[in-house]
């Protein structure tokens, strides 16, 4: 037995020491106090204020009993009354604390958190949740511990709240001037109106004090109120007297009562009470939401948090059962004030946050070993909120890994509330502000301008309202990339009535910031100046002018008929009927009529209806039929119509279509014979399907992801779901955002591609009265293509495939005869008709001996990603040396394009199209281009002109620059004869060369290759700024040189050059192609980007044509005189008889589809020709009343030429001018026909 019980001792000791140990230990926890200090307080503030923190506090630590996780207890020592001097009540408790862990709750206020940093380093103590509106205590300092954010993140939310939610150009600031805090917030808010593109439109400096200055308060308020602000931040102290005088004024004068206040946390229940007063004062209702103020944490009546209603709780029970706080003795007290109540969650957060920071057991008992427990990457998650991360110093090794050093600001959010009716404070669902954990403080938070876009439903078009709010369906479930900072476009919504639409639009505009307006438009609406349109959708179909600003992504109606036209031209349908219900049915038919035309489809008949009419009941009996302006009713009248006849089809818009889609869908699903009938209503659209699951297109297949539901997949939604993919992606790209800038932004890109959604080319290259220039066709503000045909068997069907496969059409027209030949015009072809045709055979055997063909298809770049380089050329003063020297100009021009045409045939480079004067000409590299540019400039140089007066004019034209302008220096005038011969001979030919990608597309009308988008039209920008003989490169055709023939090339570089529609300036470099010349500056004033030389009825698109444009006197009298001449002539000879004279006077010929010229093709020659002409003569006419002194009475002349020294023995200074004006007094008494 002895033996047993000795065996048995050593185990039972050990075992009895262990559970001694144990015991020990857990009296040990239970007897560790750790000491909460509330200075939470100020004498400055409403007791019921510092009562709310306490007890919210209180309450979290009550709902723990009082204890941490690790058994010790909490003791939380409150002043004795508020009254008490912080440092007396700090110094008492620091020796009541001596050997225990000490933490202070707070302290309340800025000057109480400066004193008591001092006092905590040297205590070894640290402050949880300290208040303090002031940027002084923010920096490092590991024994101030803040919940919450920065005052700098409050005042950036607030700005771009009042920005981006609120849409307000002109934004103040009241601030406390004289003190580090208020001129640190002032100068942070000029940093923050900068960033954001909208500068802070004045500021009130409130000065510090008791008193106030009446007089030199009412000038500042004075001066802030010149500004008309509609909103100012209220960053002063509200008890400072001078900002309680600040609120009185706002609502006392009529200016300002309706301006916004935003106002920090900090400011809430001061404010509410200063402005419940002032409006008493001066009888004045509240109005809602004009107060907005922001918290630091979430609101207390924000039930949608997890925290929020675990906060009402815990606070409701404990008001309950603590009969401390008498103030709150009816709960639910809180849930009444909100002002209160949010303040208790203040306190009751920090009591959550600190509980979760007493969890350790071995740091409770040592100062230091606590404090630095709480900046080991410490973060705190309090059900769904998070705060922090807390962190140490560190290294900078360890920052670049994720680590956060110097780190004591736990607050990444930024919540917004509003003041509504009673005062009650209602959070904001919009506005909220955060920049996660990743960051410690909002320092730096980058917030750019917002893509501030109004999308408008018009209240009395049930239609138009549904289309747009479809449209705003798909285009707001696009969802951000997960970062506020290039969260930037917004939308927001402005219903009026159809007559209301224009004027409160344009009323918006001049009070808000309005970047972009998308939804249901008018046509007086799109009339309005500084207004972006981007994809309007309109209550009927507009065919209208090119509007810079009206950016367009949806095929126009324009396209829409133009690839239907195309596509019955390979149906082989036989002629087609249309009926159209429109205000402007008119210009929308001639549209129609124009597309039929070119593509040689009969239009057997169009009835245009007032819009009363009903449509149906005019469709016709027989054939194919284009139904235009339809209304819901129409689409079950065209469902029954294609029913009971079998053989038609119906052919309409799909921007119609997609606005009556509920209905064309429900009228072709009716019956099975609806079905059937869906594959003959016909239209042309660029969306891919937006039904189809088993879609090839990326932006469908996210377009799906983000609205997952079914029933959401319809046309409108898709569009404007690739609407705000677009702009997603344009917004990042721009720090700045204003209409002008948004508009810019398209047309210099042109080319924009987004997933699989092209845009494009957009070109906003001017026409200047008439004229267009070569970059591009001209002013091109619709970016649609790949326009594919499609039956409305594949809107029921994503299987059923496309009738026609997707084209981009070119809008190029045949040209259609819009006159016929008069008697009195039959009445001259007699006189005329011999020396025409002996005119016509020189001019051809001319043409034969020096018109080259340097359009080879084969040596045009044809790769999409290889870059291009692209060279423009234009003589320099073209029409004034036309109307000087008539008689020598057509030669002159013809050696022009002879010596440029053989110099691209001899580098096998490209010749892309002529227009007027100018060449633009595509190379596939940029070396080859260069030394093209080169020898084109020393070519002009040799060349024998055979006269002296082209130079004669220059130097001239220098001369007189140099009289009327004291500081311009002529380059080229006061030369030695002998040094200008070397440098100088003949005609000048700018040259422009820019290099880069290309939408390259073949034209299916002349058989060439064209180039588009922002290459081309930075090459024209790049010509229209050089001087005559000069030649310029960009930066990018520079660089795309080699190393080594950059060494080699004589250039110089000119710096950065600012173009017009070009947002950064663009380094250039002068090809120093003669060595020697010196230029003029520049011509960075140019407005457009050719020469008035040239011709002004070119263009690559009949929309611009000369058959819309009016003629003048002297073009009319040229006109009836050639149709006088040419009306007995059969369509070919007209053509051998105005060829050469199309040569000779440098006019381009109009786009054909077929190889003779019709009626309506030579009617359109003669115009082309009568305009150029007649602009030239009045020209003329205009320089030689100038030299003379004579004057005509009519804006029209013409100059007619008494003598052809090519035809005849006669020289050129033999023949003579003389000007004509239709029928009126011109020289000396004589008359038209005297002159004649």
């Amino acid at each position: 037995m002895t033996s047993l019980l000795s065996k048995l001792s050593l185990p039972l000791l050990q075992l009895l020491f262990l559970l001694l140990s144990f015991s020990t230990t857990g009296r040990a926890e239970d007897n560790i106090t750790i000491n909460v200090l509330s200075l939470m307080y100020s004498p400055d503030v409403q007791e019921v204020e510092v009562d709310s923190l306490n007890a919210g506090f209180d309450a979290s630590l009550t709902a723990r009993g009082w204890k941490t996780n690790s058994k010790a207890r909490v003791s939380f020592i409150r002043p004795p009354s508020y009254d008490t001097p912080v440092a007396e009540f700090f110094e008492s408790v620091v020796k009541e604390s001596e050997g225990k862990l000490m933490i202070v709750f707070g302290p309340f206020g800025g000057p109480n958190t400066m004193w008591v940093k001092g006092e905590l380093s040297k205590h070894g103590a640290v402050s949880f949740g300290p208040l303090a509106f002031s940027t002084e205590v923010r920096e490092w300092d590991p024994h101030l511990y803040f919940i919450s954010v920065e005052p700098n993140a409050e005042l950036l939310a607030l700005f771009r709240y009042a920005v981006v939610f609120l849409g307000l150009p002109r934004v103040g600031i009241t601030y406390l001037k004289g003190t580090p805090s208020g001129e640190a917030l002032y100068e942070f808010a000029l940093d923050i109106s900068s960033m954001m593109g909208h500068e802070l439109c004045g500021a009130f400096a409130a000065a510090g004090g008791v008193g106030a200055d009446e007089d030199a308060l009412a000038a500042e308020w004075n001066q802030f109120v010149e500004t008309r602000p509609q909103a100012v931040l209220l960053f002063a102290p509200v008890r400072n007297p001078a900002t309680e005088w600040f609120i009185g004024r706002i609502v006392k004068d009529e200016r300002t009562r309706q301006m916004y206040v935003l106002a920090p946390s900090t400011s809430q229940g001061p404010l509410i009470r200063t402005w419940r007063d002032a409006l008493y004062a001066s009888n004045v209702s509240l109005n809602d939401g004009q107060l907005i103020i922001t918290g630091t944490i979430p609101p207390s009546n924000l039930l949608t948090l997890a925290s929020v209603r675990r906060f009402r709780e815990e606070m409701d029970n404990h008001l309950k059962s603590n009969s401390e706080w008498g103030g709150f003795s009816k709960p639910p007290h809180f849930t009444i004030n909100e002002a209160i109540s949010d303040l208790m969650m203040t306190g009751w957060l920090t009591g959550e946050i600190l509980s979760q920071a007493l969890h350790s057991t071995d740091v409770l008992t040592d100062r230091t070993a606590f404090m630095d427990s709480l900046y080991r990457q410490r973060r705190y998650v309090v059900d769904d909120l998070v705060v922090g991360d807390y962190g140490n110093e560190c290294g900078e090794f360890a920052s670049m890994q994720g680590a956060m050093c110097n780190c004591n600001q736990g607050g990444s959010a930024v919540y917004m509330k509003e003041v509504v009716d009673g005062f009650r404070i209602e959070p904001l669902q919009r506005g909220f502000l955060a920049w996660g954990a990743s960051q410690c403080s909002s320092a730096n938070v980058k917030v750019y301008a917002p893509l501030y876009g109004v999308f408008i439903l018009i209240a009395d078009s049930y239609i138009t309202e549904r289309s747009a709010r479809r449209w705003y369906e798909g285009a707001s479930s696009v969802p951000a990339d997960g970062s506020f900072e290039d969260d930037r476009l917004f939308f927001h919504p402005f219903r009026r009535k159809l007559s209301e639409v224009a004027g409160e639009l344009a009323q918006l505009v001049d009070n808000r910031i309005v970047s972009a307006v998308f939804g249901g438009v008018t046509r007086d609406a799109l009339r309005l100046p500084n207004v972006t349109f981007i994809n309007p959708l309109a209550a009927s179909p507009i065919v209208g002018k090119f509007r810079r600003n009206v950016l367009l992504l949806s095929p126009t109606v324009r396209q829409q008929l133009y690839v239907i036209a195309m596509h019955l031209s390979n149906a082989s349908t036989g002629a087609v009927s249309a009926a159209i219900r429109s205000k402007r049915a008119e210009v929308i038919g001639d549209v129609l009529n124009k597309s039929l035309m070119t593509f040689d489809v009969a239009l057997k008949s169009m009835l245009l209806l007032k819009e009363s009419d009903t449509l149906v009941d005019h469709l016709p009996s027989s054939g194919d039929v284009v139904a235009i302006g339809l209304t819901p009713p129409d689409a079950h009248a065209i469902a029954q119509y294609l029913q009971s006849r079998n053989d038609r089809r119906v052919y309409v818009l799909f921007s119609e279509v997609a606005q009556l889609y509920d209905e064309f869908v429900e009228a072709f699903n009716a019956t099975p014979a609806a079905v059937v009938s869906a594959s003959r209503l016909v239209f042309a659209t660029n969306l891919p399907h937006w039904a189809d699951k088993n879609t090839e297109s990326d932006t469908v297949a996210m377009f799906h992801a983000y609205n997952p539901r079914e029933s959401t997949w319809t046309p409108l939604r898709l569009r404007g779901f690739a609407t705000a993919r677009l702009l997603r992606s344009i917004v990042p790209r721009m720090k700045r955002i204003s209409p002008s800038l948004l508009v810019d932004f398209f047309y210099t890109e042109s080319n924009i591609r987004v997933d699989d959604m092209h845009y494009g080319p957009y070109s906003d290259v001017e026409c200047v009265k008439g004229r267009v220039t070569a970059a591009n066709r001209c002013e091109t503000n619709f970016g649609a293509g790949n326009i594919s045909v499609w039956s409305m068997s594949r809107v029921l069907d994503p299987r059923v495939p496309v009738l026609s496969r997707g084209v981009t059409p070119s809008l190029e027209y045949a040209v259609m005869d819009e006159s016929s030949l008069s008697p009195s015009q039959l009445a001259g072809i007699i006189v005329g008709s011999v020396f025409f045709v002996a005119l016509a055979i020189a001019l051809c055997v001319l043409l034969c001996l020096f018109v080259f063909n340097s359009r080879d298809n084969n040596r045009a770049p044809r790769e999409p990603t290889d870059p291009v380089t692209l060279i423009f050329t234009d003589i320099e003063s073209s029409t004034a040396q036309w109307s000087t020297h008539p008689e020598l100009m057509p030669d002159a021009v013809l050696a022009h394009h002879t010596m440029i045409r053989s110099l691209i045939m001899q580098y096998g480079c490209y010749e892309v199209k002529t227009v007027g004067d100018s060449f633009m000409i595509a190379c596939r590299s940029a070396s080859t281009a260069v030394e093209l540019a080169s020898d084109i400039q020393r070519s002009f140089l040799q060349h024998c002109w055979g006269t002296t007066v082209f130079d004669d004019f220059y130097r001239n034209s220098e001369m007189q620059k140099a009289e009327d302008d004291d500081h311009y220096i002529p380059p080229s005038a006061r030369l030695d004869p002998e040094v200008y011969r070397q440098l100088w001979n003949g005609l000048r030919v700018r040259i422009g060369i820019h290099t880069g990608l290309c939408d390259i597309r073949h034209d299916e009308v002349t058989k060439g290759y064209d180039y588009y988008g922002r290459t081309p039209n930075m090459a024209a920008r790049t010509e229209s700024v050089t001087n005559g003989g000069q030649v310029l490169l960009t930066y990018a055709a520079y660089m795309s040189l080699s190393t080594e023939e950059r060494d080699q090339l004589d250039a110089t570089s000119l710096g950065p050059v600012a173009l017009r529609g070009v947002p950064e300036p663009i380094v250039m470099y002068q090809l120093n192609a003669v060595p020697g010349r010196a230029f003029a500056g520049l011509r960075l004033d140019r407005d457009f980007f050719f020469e008035e030389s040239e011709d002004p009825t070119s263009t690559s698109a009949s929309e611009h044509s000369s058959t819309h444009m009016e003629l003048s006197g002297s073009a009319q009298t040229i006109s009836d005189a050639l149709h006088s001449l040419l009306s007995t002539f059969k369509a070919p000879q007209r053509e051998r008889l105005l060829v050469p004279y199309c040569e000779r006077w440098n006019v381009s010929l109009p786009r054909r589809k077929g190889r003779v010229w019709d009626d309506a093709y030579c009617e359109e020659v003669i115009r082309r020709i009568a305009v150029k002409v007649g602009h030239i003569a009045e020209h003329g006419a205009r320089g030689m009343s100038a030299s003379s002194g004579v004057t005509t009475q009519s804006g029209s002349s013409l100059i007619i030429i008494s003598c052809n020294p090519y035809l005849s023995d006669a020289s050129p200074k033999q023949c003579s001018r003389v000007p004509v004006s239709s029928g009126r007094e011109v020289n000396n008494g004589m008359t038209e026909n005297d002159a004649n």
